[in-house]
């Protein structure tokens, strides 16, 4: 079987795991994990940005991100198939208390919408707008710099604060040609994770201004996840920064050499995106096409008319070439 599921598939490589078995540790929730603080430094200055704090999750990180930015009652914009509005269990409404304004379409919204929703802000029958939500890569979309720097440069205009789920921001600078730092630019918060395509086993981070760093820490603990000798795994992150990133090109470019090969199937058309293969398929049959996938021997994700196939540090040139012999024998069958 060959997975493509997810890049959160990856597996700590061997080097990983003695860096992670060697890490120097400290009771983090006192500041005293040398390995922690040496991750969210090193990610701080990626990005740049004064400060990081470490967290379990990508989830956790986003949620973060709110809470040091929303208000309970005041709106979030964001596109409709953000990260946090479909895949975060509703935590939005739950946790922050505040109120999604949806755009759909393109990953990015358009100056007349923008301008539309900022006009009616400050009427007592509606929220008061506070923070625009980006993801980049959106669906493995990179998202083109210059739409991001218009929108959080509305943003910072009229009051409202800039927040980026940058999930796989590493892809996006290897994508765009450009540093992490570049892609992080004109956003008051970031959040970025290190157990997708940079193998680490846990954790996200999120970064910002000391301050804001400092007021995420505490609603970290409020939320239950102070975390003690955690330079354990913290190690893992460390050595996936360090040592990943730049080999996520290796997975963009399989992605594309999956791409071509499946150029032309009947039915279908396929389109890569950095390191994701994604098949558009009739109406609400993608159901239809994972099972098909899956008898052929190839583990994919999707719904509707959507079937994504992700590239990770596992999967082979061989593994591609296989995978494509399947895909085209599925795709076939029906």
């Amino acid at each position: 079987m060959i997975d493509l599921r997810s890049d959160t598939l990856t597996l700590p490589t061997p080097a990983m795991r003695r860096a992670m078995a060697e890490a120097e540790v400290g009771d983090d929730v006192f500041g005293e994990d040398p390995t922690v603080r040496a991750l969210e430094e090193e990610t701080a200055a990626l990005l740049g940005r004064e400060a990081a704090l470490y967290v379990p999750s990508g989830h956790m990180a986003n949620q973060l991100g709110l809470y040091v930015s929303v208000r309970s009652g005041e709106e979030v914009w964001a596109h409709e198939h953000h990260h946090l509005i479909g895949d975060e269990q509703g935590a939005v409404a739950v946790l922050a208390r505040a109120l999604p304004r949806l755009y759909s379409g393109e990953p990015f919204p358009s100056q007349p919408l923008l301008e539309s929703w900022i006009a009616g802000a400050g009427d007592v029958h509606r929220a008061d707008p506070a923070l625009v939500w980006w993801e980049n890569t959106f669906s493995g979309r990179v998202v083109p710099l210059t739409e991001q720097r218009r929108v959080t440069g509305f943003a910072h205009a009229h009051g409202l604060r800039a927040h980026l789920d940058g999930a796989r921001l590493w892809n996006a600078a290897i994508g765009l040609g450009v540093s992490p730092a570049e892609v992080a630019e004109g956003f008051d918060t970031v959040s970025v994770c290190f157990s997708k395509g940079l193998g680490a086993p846990v954790g996200s981070a999120l970064v910002g201004d000391a301050d804001t760093v400092r007021r995420a820490r505490r609603g970290r603990k409020m939320l239950g996840a102070g975390m003690r000798q955690a330079g354990i795994v913290a190690a893992g992150a460390l050595h996936a920064l360090r040592h990943h990133r730049e080999r996520l090109a290796e997975d963009h470019h399989r992605a594309a050499r999956l791409a071509d090969l499946l150029e032309g199937l009947p039915g279908v058309s396929v389109v890569a995106r950095t390191n994701m293969v994604l098949i558009t398929t009739p109406e609400g049959r993608a159901g239809r096409y994972l099972e098909a996938l899956a008898t052929e021997g190839v583990r994919a994700l999707g719904g509707g008319d959507r079937v994504r196939l992700v590239l990770r540090q596992e999967v082979t040139d061989s593994d591609v070439e296989e995978a494509a012999k399947a895909i085209v024998r599925a795709v076939s069958s029906l």
